[in-house]
């Protein structure tokens, strides 16, 4: 079965607090989870923490967590006892900002709204819209008096206590990072979770705040994801993109802020100027909304998010249908073969050959040119080679994010030793993951991306695959090299040779070079240790180091018998009669010998 590239970010909440729910998800197909610090508290937000992670471990899928904030937000006071007040069209509503019930209008008196926003009177004008619960009640400016906003209700609603307020013509300019954000971005920190959601973020500096706030508390790793709500956050979307890690088309209050006719156009925007600036993008808010009580979609959801996946977005998010719905796991499952089915159609395939051209454009870092040149020609050469996979071994995961951008038809395999890359890595279109120990030269870093592929059946022999970074592996150049390689290149052949044990064919180790046995005076024997021995004749003066090396190589004959060679090493494999293997193998050299086919291949396999 084929991987499927786009990612899947769940909600959780009470319908997902459970072991075996996260099992599920994560198994059914879960990239990310996002804790919504809108709903909840410390505690159940540390309990989700805890289970993701355990689980995440024991069943070796990486799954990132995202903090979705609060922001800064508008909501109106409360109903008496809790209730419900109907509001009348063409009723007289006075708004205010003290802390009075919200009553409806009653004998000639009108109907009196509270909202928590203290400068309204201040900023509002006339002919600004308020809406209220997510716009299910408009009221419209006539005048402000005082403390007093007079508004007129444009149609009918039931409201409760505490709805939240959307603003049209009018930006109230509240602090993005306000003190319940500021206790949740360190209680963040404090659980290393890997990025936030920046709720109504509306101007690229706001993204400057929260950064130096994360530095403040001594963190530059969390991901910023700019949540774009309000027409202020599209009008700027160019300069957010470009500042923040990744982007989400926040659908539900965007939807209440624009003509709801605008909102498709508004997604297909935001996904394409994120692409232009190489940045992930995440569409979210009702995707799959009938699964909150039902266990199947609409059709009409379905080609929803059909349509997103062929916009271009990186990642479709469940909301309601995975943190408090009846059927969360059926939701992911659903989500899953929505998305492997369109990436495996035709149409998918020739759309996003189209988005090669519309990838960086000036938007993007200038310091990431060369990266971008490297990545690009490494995802055409790949193209042209009909290559099984690109492989990338990175720190931070920034070369996988520049190669995602391109979408390319193969999968991008990116190795890191750091578990936060791997993790962060969990949002870009198009990558798996593979968590290997940190090594310091460039050709064991090769070798270590050619045994993924290999060990994982991504490629077989024979297959290629392109090879791209930035070498020395700790310097601070960027993607700086892109290499061809096949995998199991036959480097020579024989027909004799030898296993200790039926159980060990194969043996894989750099390439240990010894003219005669005297050479043997200048090699450390830690350096052999699971080594390949290259030498002319195989002596017994060579018994020391037989029994450290994992196989030997011999231009012409072994003078020690099969039985001699077992007994000072059970796991030895050998090959003999390879003319010239002295000059042709180079020594440090990573091969593979395989004493049943008689081959020597390079690389590890």
């Amino acid at each position: 079965m084929q991987s499927r590239k786009t990612k899947i970010v769940c909600s959780l909440g009470p319908a997902s607090s459970t072991d075996d729910v996260i099992r599920e998800l994560i198994l059914a197909g879960m990239n990310i989870a996002r804790l919504n610090f809108s709903h909840g508290d410390n505690e159940s937000h540390t309990a989700s923490i805890e289970r993701v992670r355990r689980i995440s471990s024991e069943l070796g899928i990486p799954v990132a967590l995202m903090l979705d904030t609060k922001g800064p937000e508008i909501r109106t006071g409360m109903v008496e006892n809790d209730g419900k007040v109907t509001i009348n069209k063409g009723d007289s509503v006075i708004v205010t900002t003290d802390d009075c019930y919200t009553v409806a209008a009653k004998n000639g008196a009108p109907a009196h709204i509270a909202i928590t926003w203290k400068e309204a009177a201040a900023k509002l004008q006339k002919g600004n819209c308020i809406l209220v619960a997510d716009g299910l009640l408009e009221l419209e400016v006539q005048d402000i008096s005082g403390g007093s906003i007079n508004c007129r209700a444009n149609n009918t609603a039931v409201i409760g206590s505490k709805k939240n307020v959307n603003l049209i013509g009018c930006h109230a300019s509240l602090p993005i990072i306000g003190d319940k954000d500021k206790e949740d971005l360190a209680f963040g920190v404090k659980w290393d979770l890997d990025m936030v959601a920046a709720s109504f973020l509306s101007f690229p500096q706001e993204i400057t705040e929260i950064k130096k706030y994360l530095a403040s508390l001594n963190n530059t790793t969390m991901k910023i994801i700019a949540k774009i709500e309000s027409q202020e956050g599209l009008d700027n979307i160019e300069k957010i993109a470009e500042l923040a890690d990744g982007v989400m088309v926040a659908r539900g209050d965007l939807g209440v802020q624009l003509p709801t006719e605008q909102i498709p156009l508004a997604q297909k925007h935001i996904i394409n100027t994120c692409r232009k600036a190489g940045k992930p993008v995440i569409t979210a808010t009702q995707m799959l909304d009938s699964m909150i009580v039902n266990p199947r979609p609409t059709r009409a959801e379905l080609t929803d998010v059909a349509n997103a996946i062929f916009d271009g977005t990186d990642a479709v998010m469940l909301s309601g249908e995975t943190s408090a719905g009846s059927y969360p796991v059926e939701a992911v499952k659903t989500m899953d073969k929505i998305a492997r089915t369109v990436e495996a159609s035709n149409d998918f395939i020739s759309r996003i050959e189209t988005f090669h051209d519309q990838c960086f454009s000036a938007a993007h870092n200038p310091k990431e040119n060369l990266s971008v040149i490297m990545s690009r020609s490494g995802v055409e050469t790949a193209a042209s080679m009909n290559a099984k996979a690109i492989v990338t071994p990175t720190l931070s995961g920034n070369t996988a994010r520049i190669l995602s951008v391109f979408r390319p038809s193969m999968p991008i395999i990116a190795v890191t030793p750091d578990q936060r890359a791997e993790r962060s890595m969990q949002l870009y279109w198009g990558v798996q993951t593979f968590l290997r120990p940190f090594v310091d030269d460039s050709e064991s870093m090769i070798q270590d991306t050619i045994q993924v592929v290999s060990d994982t059946g991504i490629a077989k022999i024979s297959d290629k695959i392109i090879f791209i970074a930035g070498l020395p592996v700790q310097s601070p150049n960027m993607v700086n090299t892109v290499r061809v390689l096949i995998l199991g290149t036959v480097l020579a052949r024989t027909s004799a040779g030898g296993f200790a044990t039926p159980d060990i064919k194969r043996a894989s180790g750099r390439i240990i070079h010894v003219e005669t046995p005297d050479d043997i005076q200048n090699i450390k024997p830690a350096q052999c240790k699971d080594e390949i021995l290259v030498c002319k004749v195989l002596t017994e003066e060579y018994a020391p180091f037989i029994g450290m090396v994992s196989g030997i190589i011999c231009e012409e004959i072994s003078e020690m018998s099969e039985y001699e060679l077992r007994c000072i090493n059970p796991r030895l494999v050998w090959l003999t009669h390879i003319r010239n293997a002295t000059k042709t193998l180079e020594s440090g050299l990573t091969v593979t010998i395989d004493a049943e086919q008689l081959l020597v291949y390079e690389g590890r396999i």
